[in-house]
């Protein structure tokens, strides 16, 4: 039996941003224990290297990535979130927010958008793909992926204690 669109995506999304909610539950967990220096402001803006994007903005490119699809494939009208979350609180809320967003699409509306062409403009340009299932599986998820494994790697490089479990979601 084929895999839907829908089938292919949002539970994926939705499992992975859960486990994400949950990183950043741990890494607070981390800010809070007085045994190092870690704070809240050196995680949020923690980065691998002086020109990559911080820890904030790995996290909202998850949620952006996940909603984006949304607009892109299923044509649904999805409001453009101002990435201004600058606290661990205020990432959660985000990605809270679009847990709940992805709960409410219906099947359906994602599998319309399988072979119907997709598109998403960027700073350098925009993005085409023939088919939705094309911009799932050449931009959307690995790039929802390469936002989340980064921000996993970042928590890990700031002392946090996860492992492959906890970011396969099996703690």
């Amino acid at each position: 039996m084929p895999i839907s669109l829908y089938e292919l995506t949002i539970p994926v999304f939705l499992k992975n941003l859960r486990i994400l909610s949950k990183l950043l539950d741990r890494g607070l967990e981390h800010v809070k224990d007085e045994s190092n220096d870690l704070t809240e402001e050196i995680l949020v803006s923690a980065r691998l290297i002086a020109n990559m994007e911080a820890f904030a903005y790995q996290v909202q490119s998850v949620s952006r990535t996940a909603t984006s699809f949304l607009s892109n494939v299923g044509k649904l009208d999805i409001p453009a979130w101002e990435d201004s979350e600058k606290t661990v609180a205020e990432l959660q809320a985000r990605l809270q927010k679009t847990v709940a967003l992805l709960e409410t699409v219906r099947p359906e509306d994602v599998d319309a958008g399988e072979q119907r062409p997709a598109a998403l403009q960027t700073k350098s340009g925009e993005l085409k793909y023939e088919t939705g299932i094309s911009y799932a599986l050449e931009l959307a998820l690995p790039n929802f992926f390469f936002h989340f494994v980064t921000a996993y790697g970042l928590l890990r490089k700031e002392g946090v204690e996860i492992g492959k479990a906890h970011y396969l979601g099996m703690k």
